[in-house]
């Protein structure tokens, strides 16, 4: 697990779940996201960043990971946002 700040100072935690799946999560008043023609999603906002991309990097203990799925989970806590990617080297 590792922490990081969006440029609001707030955090967001990024965990490694499986060699090929992340989660990043954390407070956010809102989000925004995008969708392709077949209903994939291609981009998640969190409020402050990040802002995740298909085929954009994340970077996590030092290494660059490169997002090939991006899928935004429902939360039970108000302000709350958390979203799965898989990922690869």
């Amino acid at each position: 697990m590792e922490i990081v700040q969006n440029r609001y100072g707030s955090d967001r935690v990024i965990e490694k779940l499986t060699p090929t799946k992340m989660r990043v999560m954390g407070e956010s008043l809102m989000s925004r996201g995008s969708q392709d023609e077949n209903g994939n999603q291609t981009m998640f906002d969190f409020e402050g960043g990040p802002c995740l991309n298909l085929g954009g990097k994340i970077k996590y203990m030092k290494t660059d990971w490169v997002i090939t799925k991006i899928t935004p989970e429902k939360t039970n806590r108000e302000n709350f946002c958390s979203v799965l990617l898989e990922v690869k080297m």
